[in-house]
């Protein structure tokens, strides 16, 4: 670390401080890149980005796409759990796989 910083060449962006309390700590580099995206979910991001104290669109678009990243990481597990609990209570399902299971010993 330096021990003095010029400060005339410091960069500002225009984030004001409530933007700065608002964003989660970064996971990684960012990366430029081009998307297409429809016209409808471009505008709700950039009205969105209009409101005071409000992060630029392409950084809420980010944290969007973050939460459902983590979300599908957290419940995929649990999905699988009740799916199962669900399956083993369900009858239809149990006297569908029974008769698949008839069927197989049968064949061989």
């Amino acid at each position: 670390m330096k021990k003095e910083y010029n400060l005339k060449n410091l960069r500002v962006k225009r984030r004001g401080i409530l933007s700065a309390l608002q964003a989660p700590e970064p996971v990684g580099n960012k990366v430029r890149i081009t998307i297409s995206l429809d016209q409808d979910v471009l505008d709700y991001f950039k009205a969105e980005a209009t409101n005071p104290g409000a992060l630029p669109y392409q950084t809420q678009i980010n944290q969007v796409l973050r939460r459902l990243i983590d979300k599908s990481r957290r419940t995929s597990c649990d999905d699988v759990e009740e799916l199962k609990a669900g399956l083993l209570h369900d009858a239809i399902f149990i006297r569908k796989l029974a008769k698949a299971l008839d069927r197989r010993q049968t064949d061989k």
